[in-house]
């Protein structure tokens, strides 16, 4: 991966945010299963020619100092562990941040914003801490328990105090109960990731299937009835028909705004873009629209 400094940063900077390769041939590391085949295909391929600037990867440096501040284990416990399970002719593999083997728990740290905690987005952290789970059990290790123990960087006092759903304090912890059923449909999630990576290994870029709407944070295409001189809608509609109607029945002094969806993560997020025929086609389009708007 290329690293550009266009802020002329210190070296010591954009050394501390170059990495190397994230999976070696043949391997599929945790994180990876996270992301889609076409994802994690174009990055495998494409590695040499990525590209990404400095600040961008500001955030990177607080995940690693966080993790070396609490590598060190206490009794019955191992920390930053690397453990792989040979799964369907491919190497799953993880590094482990802390296992507690008395209590059968798998602990991981994670630095993010406040909104993650604030709307219960954890998803990502529920698949990422059963394939943790599923990975410790195949090497014969139990697992009752999976923890994240979230470092909130953008932490707020103010609205801690005032917002009932906003995390209380800087740090967060959600945790949950491993049991058969969860490693059963993780052991399906995975299976089913590690064929569709075998299955397009080899096809051209543009022939492997796009990535899911929720794997694009797609934010769909919405339709707003306001009234003339007011900033807020009235109502806001999924489809452009219902919000006609609306219109209409309100009468004289209203109007529809169309407010295009977008695919988040695409925008802003993935480093493979240059290389994605679903950027290419359904992407650009709408950004250079939006920019001549």
């Amino acid at each position: 991966m290329v690293i550009k400094n266009y802020q002329n940063l210190p070296e010591a900077l954009v050394k501390a945010v170059t990495l190397g390769k994230h999976n070696n041939p043949g391997c599929l590391s945790v994180t990876t299963l996270l992301n889609s085949t076409k994802q994690i295909l174009l990055t495998d391929r494409h590695w040499d020619s990525l590209e990404d600037d400095v600040a961008n990867r500001v955030w990177a440096i607080l995940g690693t100092t966080a993790h070396k501040l609490f590598e060190h284990e206490g009794e019955n416990e191992f920390a930053e562990e690397f453990i792989s399970y040979d799964f369907e002719g491919v190497k799953i593999t993880g590094r482990i941040d802390l296992y507690n083997m008395a209590e059968g728990v798998v602990t991981d740290y994670k630095t993010n914003s406040a909104w993650k905690i604030k709307f219960q987005d954890f998803k990502d952290w529920d698949r990422q801490g059963m394939i943790y789970a599923w990975l410790l059990m195949k090497n014969n290790f139990k697992v009752n328990k999976c923890r994240f123990i979230s470092l909130i960087k953008d932490h707020s006092k103010r609205d801690a105090k005032f917002d009932p759903s906003y995390p209380k304090h800087p740090i967060f912890t959600y945790e949950f109960d491993v049991t058969p059923e969860r490693l059963e449909e993780i052991e399906f999630f995975i299976r089913d990731r590690v064929l569709l990576y075998k299955q397009y290994l080899d096809a051209p870029d543009d022939d492997i299937p796009p990535c899911g709407a929720d794997e694009r944070w797609e934010k769909p295409t919405k339709y707003a009835v306001k009234k003339d001189g007011q900033k807020r809608a009235v109502r806001v509609f999924d489809t452009l028909k219902d919000a006609e109607k609306m219109m209409t029945d309100l009468g004289k002094g209203h109007f529809v705004e169309h407010r295009p969806g977008e695919s988040t993560r695409c925008m802003d997020y993935c480093l493979c873009w240059q290389y994605c025929n679903f950027y290419r086609d359904n992407v650009a389009p709408s950004i250079i629209e939006q920019a001549s708007a």
